[in-house]
């Protein structure tokens, strides 16, 4: 099974195809349905112990043409999404060639002390 969140909700479905579907989610104009990059954020689940619920919302899942514009993207968010951010999330930039996905780079990112204090 797999989870995402879309629309600020948790949804579950049985893959990857399923959920792209279910939020509704096309490729850009102009993207290679055969190879493109992808910006994708994990939130932690408690009950799977790691980072296993996908955000669909945005700034996840943004699909690129050119690797540096995806690169790009990764590096802003790895600076900024922390400070919007109240609990830790993993920040992934994939590859997507002929069906299978390649993890490029990946990190977690933590929310800010400041976020956490009561």
């Amino acid at each position: 099974m797999r989870k995402y969140i879309h629309n600020k909700e948790i949804h579950t479905v049985a893959g990857l195809h399923d959920a792209v579907r279910l939020a509704d989610f096309a490729l850009p104009e102009g993207i290679d349905p055969v190879n493109h990059f992808i910006i994708r954020l994990w939130q932690w689940d408690e009950a799977d112990k790691e980072y296993s619920v996908e955000v669909f919302d945005p700034p996840g899942h943004q699909v690129f043409k050119k690797y540096e514009d995806a690169l790009d993207c990764y590096n802003a968010l790895a600076l900024d999404y922390p400070e919007e951010s109240t609990e830790e999330t993993r920040l992934e930039l994939v590859q997507h060639h002929l069906g299978q996905i390649r993890i490029l780079q990946s990190r977690i990112l933590f929310p800010p002390i400041l976020a956490m204090e009561p």
